[in-house]
């Protein structure tokens, strides 16, 4: 993929456009994964596949204290940096996406940016709300917050939106 242009389906920005509102309800400055699956749930495919799999109390609690948390911040150091020191400065990669109302444009944090690249993997021609819930449950084995937010069984979310 790292040549090729993939097509952002425009389902997938609304559900991306809906997980920055619901970062903005939550007085979050950064869209978190809770957020993507709050606009997953209002997708009008997507949403009814997944709804009765996700454990919508534990996402929306995910969403709340998502809020409360900021991304890695690297202090600059006062004064001239010394030749022979490297500064410690990160590089993140990341993307913007505006609110549906266009007010705000909200960055996804670490996190959702991983899931939102292994769903981008899992795309062929245009990348569609299917593939974000397949980079979920992707990383889900993996990450125990983002297990959370699928229950008990995501290969069961994955099958349930295989279709869509």
């Amino acid at each position: 993929m790292d040549n090729e242009q993939l097509r952002l389906g425009s389902d997938l920005l609304d559900v991306l456009r809906t997980g920055v509102a619901a970062a903005i309800e939550h007085g979050a400055e950064f869209v978190a994964p809770p957020h993507l699956v709050l606009g997953l749930l209002a997708d009008p495919r997507v949403g009814p596949a997944i709804d009765p799999l996700v454990p919508r109390e534990k996402v929306l609690k995910a969403a709340a204290d998502a809020a409360k948390k900021l991304p890695e911040v690297v202090e600059v150091p006062e004064g001239p940096i010394p030749d022979d020191v490297r500064a410690p400065f990160v590089r993140y990669d990341t993307l913007a996406f505006r609110a549906p109302t266009g007010m705000r444009t909200l960055y996804l944090d670490a996190s959702a940016f991983h899931v939102f690249i292994e769903g981008a993997r899992r795309a062929d021609d245009v990348y569609r709300p299917k593939h974000l819930v397949f980079g979920f449950t992707a990383e889900a084995v993996k990450d125990r917050e983002l297990l959370q937010l699928f229950g008990s069984d995501p290969l069961g979310v994955m099958k349930a939106v295989d279709d869509v």
